[in-house]
């Protein structure tokens, strides 16, 4: 069955990065552990996710989630281009963007997909470390 939700998971994240005209997302804990990714990822996927972790990383630094912070950053206008949203405590979602986007909007379909996102991701259990790559950098306290 986890398998199946690692599916359904990746599955929900390349529907909105659709849905949001974005390049690429991912589910990552605070570690920078990726739960889920949308696909197919861009040949610079990694670079992206690079910038958006220092960014993810500053917004943080006074509030660390996993002391109850909360993470909500919009980046629609200049580089890096990116949206981030925590939920449950350790958990974000990242959209990469190529160019700029409407900021209200891809916030609307965020919280719309959050629900489902959460659910999904709370029924994994941690990523194999030895399977899966950490995103480039990212570490949101």
């Amino acid at each position: 069955m986890t398998a199946h939700h690692r599916q359904e998971l990746d599955q929900r994240l390349t529907r909105l990065t659709q849905e949001c005209g974005a390049a690429c997302s991912f589910v990552l804990d605070t570690t920078g552990q990726a739960y889920g990714t949308s696909s197919p990822l861009p040949e610079d996927w990694a670079t992206l996710a690079q910038e958006a972790g220092l960014l993810v990383v500053a917004a943080t630094r006074e509030h660390p989630l996993r002391k109850g912070g909360h993470l909500h950053l919009l980046r629609s206008v200049e580089p890096p281009f990116a949206a981030a949203e925590s939920f449950a405590g350790v958990y974000m979602v990242l959209l990469l963007f190529d160019a700029p986007f409407d900021g209200a909007a891809v916030s609307a379909l965020v919280r719309h997909a959050l629900p489902e996102i959460e659910a999904l991701t709370v029924s994994l259990p941690p990523p194999d470390p030895t399977r899966e790559a950490k995103v480039a950098g990212m570490r949101a306290g």
